[in-house]
């Protein structure tokens, strides 16, 4: 009795599996048949005959479908029936594949489709199967294709071998994976049964690794603790199940701003791309889903979320937009004139690109050229302030008197006065002659004082009564000498941490800013390299005589990715010697200084060998464990970031460039985590 409820249970079971089987199938095929002539009309080369083509499979496979359905109560051997149901959706798959393309198509994968069905309806000798019949039509279509392609059997086998070796033992490690799911899955199923609810959440389990076959998937309680780890997610992750089990999701994706313990974020379905280094060292661009898990009854029981290695699509996508905004480069350089409606006689020469807040500098440069007001301009070395000086005066009232630009920082001291406002003869040792000063040559126009931060404060005493009273006296002279002149100032310093320090005049600051403008560095304005770097380009090609029009986009990607310690300046410096090294009408990576490439290997090599304690002969045959070094060197990172911050953890963490989290996650791993926090004066253990 009890056997033969056994029997007709499995038999209610199979029979609900093949009626979602058909259902699906008719889903599938309208939404496949719909997205083939959607994407063909999309594109505009719509194919009536393809189209036509599908039409004749997919007509039979619904007519297939609905009969199936109608016979199905009335079917004694449901296994026989299930093969037959699977077979026909493998036939129907290779006819699909043969009319969308053959050897070229892109519908191969629906194979798996039809595995994963058979797992589910007939477990492993299904499966295996369906594997083996796939393997086998689709073989046969291949040389087929082949055939058609070639006009022989044995000719130009590659694309045959490698479709072969591609995807056919993927069909058989599908089959062994589906089966080994749906089997645990249907045994667990069958074991909680007796409870509704631990039937469900085995259900929603079901679902979502069935759903997360062609991802790594992590499952976690509600606390963001992992309890499942599938194997894509080891091999993507480098980590084995066994040393994620227990461990918060968080801990082993540190960049995943989720918490697990808000009500509000538990609701929330986040999608997000972030980096991730595997334990080999490996950098990797993940994309990850993660959703609360829920049972029928809405109860939270826990989270899944599922990602993928995204780092070849962003690099394609990152080169696509490197070529674009390099193409965009060469259809113009980005002047602000040009391209943000202003003047169009207003001239920028030499001051190129908009990133990084420059399209409000450009707007301030064109409101105060027109009046005589002093300027500051800050912003670290070699971000282009005497060009934006220069733009101011050309385009200014006194475009046609002199500009006169002087560093003071370059000049020495005791020669800066006599410089910049002149002196008579006899006023010291080796004054032969009056000299007029650059103040006095600039009368009528501007001077641009560079790095006026570096002036000694006697003098800075002297510029004020210039500034104040238009006038000045020179070295040894009696008296007064009348300038009318416009003064432009620059600085890399912070001038009022100069103020606190009593290094800088508070009232010639006020006098010098009263108009200020910050450059931002070329690190915060990335977009700009393109442009900025064929402007460079062009500049040199036409100084060295050489055809050189285009740069390639790995090169350009080194660009865009270099950090700029010396901002604009050094950008110039690396294309002009890129441009003076090629014999080609392209510049290429091989062009650029081995700097804005990083450092080679076997660079590197050498640096250890000549810093590894004893000489790397040494260090190598004492017995080295990989694991230990690292630990022993990342440990010293982690304390001299501590004492550098004087024990702040917050601190700590920015020192080294990474978040928080992660900071005190390496804490605790190696027992550092009693470290005072300075600004609370507590030791927070473990928080």
């Amino acid at each position: 009795m009890e056997g033969s409820r056994g029997v007709s249970g499995e038999r209610r079971e199979l029979t609900r599996r093949l009626r979602w089987l058909l259902f699906l199938r008719v889903v599938i095929l309208t939404f496949f048949l719909g997205a083939t002539a959607l994407f063909y009309f999309a594109k505009g080369e719509a194919d009536p005959g393809l189209l036509r083509s599908l039409q004749i499979p997919l007509i039979a496979a619904y007519l297939v479908s609905i009969s199936s359905a109608l016979v199905l109560p009335w079917v004694r051997n449901l296994v026989i029936f299930s093969h037959g149901q699977i077979d026909f959706d493998v036939v129907l798959i290779t006819a699909v594949v043969l009319f969308t393309g053959g050897i070229e198509s892109p519908f191969p994968f629906l194979y798996n489709l039809a595995i994963v069905n058979s797992a589910i309806l007939l477990f492993y000798r299904g499966a295996f199967i369906t594997a083996g019949l796939s393997s086998v039509c689709y073989g046969a279509l291949l040389l087929w294709s082949h055939y058609h392609l070639f006009g022989t059997w044995f000719s130009g086998l590659g694309p045959f071998v490698m479709g072969l070796t591609l995807n056919i033992p993927t069909f058989f490690i599908i089959a062994f994976l589906g089966a080994f799911l749906a089997r645990k899955l249907y045994e667990a199923e069958r074991l909680l049964r007796e409870t509704q609810k631990e039937a469900t959440d085995l259900e929603a389990l079901k679902e979502a690794l069935i759903h997360g076959v062609g991802g790594g998937v992590a499952i976690t309680d509600l606390k963001g603790e992992i309890n499942y780890f599938n194997p894509q997610a080891q091999t993507l992750t480098g980590l084995k199940e066994g040393t994620t089990k227990g461990r918060k999701l968080t801990d082993i994706f540190p960049a995943l701003a989720y918490n697990f313990g808000i009500s509000q974020e538990q609701q929330r379905v986040m999608v997000g791309e972030f980096p991730f280094v595997d334990p080999q060292g490996q950098n990797k661009h993940l994309r990850l889903t993660l959703a609360p898990l829920n049972n029928p009854g809405k109860d939270l029981i826990g989270f899944v979320a599922i990602f993928e290695d995204v780092s070849k699509h962003k690099d394609l996508e990152e080169k696509v937009r490197f070529e674009e905004e390099l193409r965009r480069a060469r259809e113009r350089e980005l002047t602000p004139g040009s391209s943000e409606g202003d003047d169009k006689s207003f001239k920028f020469e030499g001051v190129v690109g908009k990133g990084g807040g420059m399209d409000r500098i450009y707007h301030l440069i064109q409101k105060v050229a027109a009046t005589n007001t002093n300027i500051l301009i800050s912003g670290e070395s070699g971000t282009g302030k005497e060009l934006v000086a220069r733009a101011i005066h050309f385009n200014g009232q006194r475009k046609d008197g002199p500009f006169v630009a002087v560093n003071c920082g370059a000049i020495p001291e005791n020669l800066i006065e006599s410089e910049l406002f002149g002196h008579v003869r006899g006023a010291f040792t080796g004054a032969v002659s009056d000299h007029l000063g650059l103040f006095k040559q600039a009368d009528g126009g501007s001077i641009f004082l560079d790095e006026v931060g570096e002036l000694p404060l006697h003098l800075q005493v002297k510029l004020l009564r210039v500034l104040q009273e238009k006038a000045f006296t020179p070295v040894g002279g009696s008296k007064q000498v009348k300038v009318d002149v416009r003064v432009i100032s620059a600085t890399n310093k912070d001038l009022r941490k100069e103020l606190e320090k009593g290094r800088f005049r508070e009232d010639l600051f006020y006098r010098l800013n009263v108009v200020q403008m910050t450059l931002p560095p070329l690190r915060s304005r990335k977009e700009d390299v393109p442009a900025l770097t064929h402007h460079f380009m062009l500049k040199y090609a036409t100084a060295l005589n050489k055809e050189v029009e285009e740069i390639s986009s790995d090169a350009l990607m080194y660009l865009i990715n270099y950090s700029y310690p010396g901002n604009i300046r050094e950008l110039e410096n690396i294309v002009e010697h890129a441009v003076a090294v090629t014999n080609k009408n392209v510049l290429t990576e091989e062009d650029l200084p081995a700097n804005v490439k990083g450092v080679s290997i076997s660079e590197e090599f050498k640096l250890f060998e000549r810093t590894a304690p004893g000489g790397a002969d040494l260090f190598f045959n004492k017995g080295v464990s990989l694991d230990d070094e690292l630990a022993t060197h990342e440990k010293c990172l982690l304390l001299g970031a501590l004492k550098r911050s004087n024990g702040v953890q917050k601190r700590a963490a920015e020192v080294l460039g990474i978040n928080y989290r992660s900071f005190r996650h390496r804490l605790e791993k190696y027992g550092l985590l009693n470290v005072k926090d300075q600004e609370t004066g507590d030791e927070r253990v473990g928080e």
